[in-house]
């Protein structure tokens, strides 16, 4: 989505739900195998960038046609357990950036030819079906992109076989290595507790957030902050899963026994704690600055700098998004019509906008996507796309409905379709 990373997901809300409103970078070494640039993409489309047509923008898109470009590259291995994962791909402006297997893609949605190439230092594991990955990082002012990679590195001399999360960042206009760093994995980064602790079944390494003084990584229970200057890790926290970096404050949850857990906010330079709040599971990225979790028998949203409750639901397993502007869209989408509810807020005084059901007979849609204004999501199997400012009907007919989207379109599975409205 436009200047900013991934988002996270979701799905129950009755009409009397009430919304209780109160709320790495460059490296002065350059990268770390002397080789900055971009890989020529030999094999693939090229030449796009003198042939391009004019291009209409749509903000927001709300519906779908035409010619798909095929981001096979995000695709997640068929062995992945449980829920199908969200591919690993971020749509922003015209580019989709792809967490492929064996490095890091930018593909041009127009023409379908690859921007750039950049491999990661150590290659990806041939045997079996390939390793997870999560939605590269985007950063907020769309100059850099990040995203991480668990690789094993294999034994010479006296050295072991050892296993590393490998890094990228790199420069979203010139495809070139601007930092890149290895972080030995960490025994305790299992997935034995961050199963438990997080909301989203994706355990790959991820980059959280990065800012001037802090890149925050986690792998499965383990999160690493690391000094952007040198690559260094300053220090890490097991048994800790960070979904957040907002005000100098990383926000996550942490295991504190056997099905046990709480949110936690960490000071992002030292790793001391800043906030607690107790009994808390299930934490799950809600916005930029808010995270969501269950707490008792209620999902509660929690500002991640200060770890002040701003908004809860009467029931729990609420998941949230926010639409790169100003709304949160809460969501719950169960088996039975009692256990579906969607409620959107104001991020900044979370006073709610609207809620389904609303006792007018409407369905409650599986939200997919938001952005700018425009909810999608499906009824059944037929897409729908809502007002996010209204909850009314916007496009009944989109043809698609997105997990990420930008002014020129959307993407939809492994596939990027363009507006056309």
């Amino acid at each position: 989505m436009d200047g900013r990373g991934t988002a996270r997901r979701w799905g129950v809300v009755t009409a009397g739900a009430v919304l209780a409103a109160v709320a790495l970078t460059g490296c002065g070494g350059g990268g770390g195998d002397g080789a900055p640039g971009a890989k020529a993409a030999e094999g693939r489309k090229g030449g796009g960038e003198a042939r391009k047509p004019a291009r209409r923008a749509f903000d927001p898109p709300v519906r779908f046609e035409g010619n798909a470009v095929d981001l096979t590259g995000a695709g997640q291995p068929s062995t992945s357990s449980g829920e199908a994962l969200r591919p690993a791909v971020t749509l922003v402006d015209g580019v989709a950036y792809i967490a492929a297997g064996d490095g890091l893609e930018a593909v041009d949605t127009l023409t379908g030819d690859t921007k750039w190439y950049v491999d990661t230092k150590n290659e990806a594991d041939r045997g079996g079906f390939g390793v997870e990955r999560v939605p590269p990082l985007v950063s907020e002012d769309g100059r850099t992109a990040y995203a991480a990679w668990n690789r094993e590195v294999a034994g010479e001399g006296t050295m072991p076989t050892r296993n590393v999360i490998e890094l990228l960042a790199v420069d979203t206009a010139t495809g070139k290595k601007t930092w890149s760093a290895e972080i030995p994995s960490d025994p305790s980064s299992t997935g034995l507790a961050a199963t438990a602790i997080g909301a989203d079944g994706n355990l790959a390494p991820q980059v959280v957030g990065v800012d001037a003084g802090t890149a925050v990584v986690t792998d499965a229970d383990t999160t690493y902050a690391l000094d952007p200057a040198t690559g260094a890790v300053r220090w890490k926290k097991g048994g800790y899963r960070a979904l957040n970096l907002a005000g100098g404050v990383v926000a996550g949850g942490e295991e504190t026994g056997y099905a046990k857990g709480r949110l936690l906010g960490v000071d992002a330079e030292t790793g001391k704690r800043r906030w607690t709040v107790a009994d808390a599971r299930q934490p799950a990225h809600a916005a930029p600055k808010l995270l969501s979790a269950n707490l008792d028998d209620r999902t509660v949203v929690v500002d991640a700098v200060t770890g002040g409750t701003r908004v809860s639901f009467d029931s729990r397993d609420w998941r949230c998004l926010d639409d790169a502007r100003s709304l949160v869209a809460c969501s719950k989408h169960g088996y039975r019509a009692s256990d579906r509810g969607i409620v959107v807020f104001d991020a900044t005084t979370f006073r709610h906008t609207w809620v389904l059901p609303d006792h007018s007979g409407r369905s409650v849609p599986k939200v997919t996507g938001f952005w700018h204004g425009a909810l999608y999501g499906e009824v059944g199997e037929r897409p729908v796309v809502l007002d996010g400012n209204t909850g009314k009907d916007r496009e009944t007919e989109p043809n698609a409905a997105p997990i990420e989207i930008d002014r020129y379109g959307g993407v939809e599975g492994t596939r990027f379709i363009p507006a056309v409205r």
